[in-house]
Formats: C-alpha cells, sequence, structure tokens
C-alpha cells in the first residue's frame, strides 16, 4: 500500500520499519557471525548468504535514494542544499563500511576461518554507527520532506524496487523479520501494506514461519516457540 488514510499520501511510514530493520538485522549479525564454530562451512555459508541478501537490500535502498529523493530535493528551493549533501556523504561512509564487510565475506563463507569470521563481525559493528545516524537523520530531516513533493506512485518505486532485490530464499524470513521491526506500534500498519493472500498466510502462520526461518539461520531446531540448539 503506497498511500496514507486513502488520502493520496505517500506512505514515509513504510521507510521507518524498512530502517527498523536494518538495524535490527545488522545489531543481531555481529553475534549471529561470532557464534560460528571455527571450520562450520555449513554454517558460515548460511550467514554469509543472509548477510549478501542484507547488502543487496541496503544498497538498492541507498540506491534508489539516490537516483530519485536527493536529485529532486536538491533542485528544491526550499530545501538547504547542505540537507542533501550530508545525505550523500553519509551514503558513500556506509557504502565504505559495506565494502569492508564484503571484501571478507566470500573468504570466510568458503573457509569458516576464525580470524575471518572475527573480520566479518567487526565489519557489521563498524557499519552500525553510520547507519544508525544517517537512518535517524533521514526519518527526521528527509521524510517530513516527501508529502507534496513526491507523488503516491513516484515514492512508492522505492518500494517496488527494494522488494524486487530480495533473494527469493530470503523472502519469508525477511518478511517475519519485517514483521518484528514493525513492532506492536506498527504492527498493523505493517499488515494493511501486505496483499491479501500474503496477510493471511502471515496471520495465521507468521510466528511459525518466523521460529523456522529464524532457527535455520541461527542453527537452532524451532520447538514449541523456542529454538533448542542442534547438537
Amino acid at each position: 500500500m503506497a498511500a496514507r488514510n486513502g488520502r493520496g499520501v505517500p506512505d514515509t511510514d513504510e521507510m521507518i520499519v524498512v530502517h527498523r530493520l536494518f538495524m535490527q538485522e545488522y545489531r543481531a549479525a555481529v553475534p549471529l557471525v561470532r557464534g560460528v564454530r571455527p571450520g562450520d562451512r555449513a554454517r558460515s555459508g548460511i550467514v554469509a548468504d543472509h548477510l549478501d541478501a542484507l547488502d543487496a537490500m541496503l544498497t538498492e535502498h541507498h540506491l534508489a535514494e539516490d537516483e530519485l529523493v536527493w536529485p529532486r530535493l536538491a533542485v528544491d528551493p526550499a530545501v538547504e542544499p547542505a540537507l542533501t549533501a550530508r545525505m550523500e556523504e553519509q551514503h558513500e561512509r556506509i557504502a565504505e563500511a559495506l565494502g569492508r564487510l564484503r571484501s571478507a565475506l566470500p573468504q570466510w563463507r568458503a573457509s569458516a576461518d576464525p580470524a575471518l569470521r572475527d573480520t566479518v563481525a567487526d565489519a557489521c559493528a563498524e557499519l552500525l554507527p553510520a547507519l544508525e545516524a544517517h537512518l535517524g537523520d533521514e526519518e527526521e530531516h528527509i521524510l517530513p520532506l516527501v508529502p507534496g513533493r513526491f507523488t503516491v506512485a513516484e515514492w512508492a518505486v522505492l518500494s517496488e524496487r527494494g522488494r524486487a532485490v530480495v533473494p527469493k530464499a530470503q523472502r519469508l524470513y525477511m518478511l517475519g523479520a519485517l514483521g518484528e521491526a514493525a513492532g506492536d506500534d506498527r504492527r498493523d500498519e505493517f499488515l494493511g501494506r501486505l496483499p491479501g493472500p500474503v496477510r493471511l498466510i502471515y496471520r495465521i502462520a507468521g510466528r511459525t514461519l518466523r521460529r523456522r526461518t529464524r532457527a535455520r539461520l541461527h542453527g537452532t531446531r524451532a520447538s514449541g516457540g523456542v529454538g533448542v540448539p542442534v547438537a
């Protein structure tokens, strides 16, 4: 759903949930990576796939803003040029941090080497401050500028591009992760954006799907809603 309250206003609240998802998953990635045992290439492969998916999603999220949002705001005389310049600089810092993570990931995926594991975990940790600062800045200063400057259809393109890059194998996990990121305060809005069939599946089996997809990522078995470590 691209509009809020049926008034033809772009749905910027959806982006807040996506931001929460990125922070939630990258924070969780630090202990997740550190928990992979040396030489356990099956686990390093699963976790690396997850980090690759997050990388693709975050990179596309920022690319869409670089191509569709900043140019529009940059030519608006009511918007301070320093604001869009700051957004672009923040994207560059995040891209550099993602680059360090990306460079270490293939070798760790293939070897599950403990030194590389620590490099990957440290890269995730180093990404967090820049990401948190940027997303908060964007929510405070950019999202309020969207109504009146973007149509519903124009703003919806960002969501469409973001959904398109989620790897098929990761879609169930990310659906559950978005529901978790929405929290109690935004869960009804999150559900309202889902297509009818997907919303029905989520209401009926969302918690089970989330347990199962989390169990695979974390190397646990979903049992009675509680992960049981795999022997």
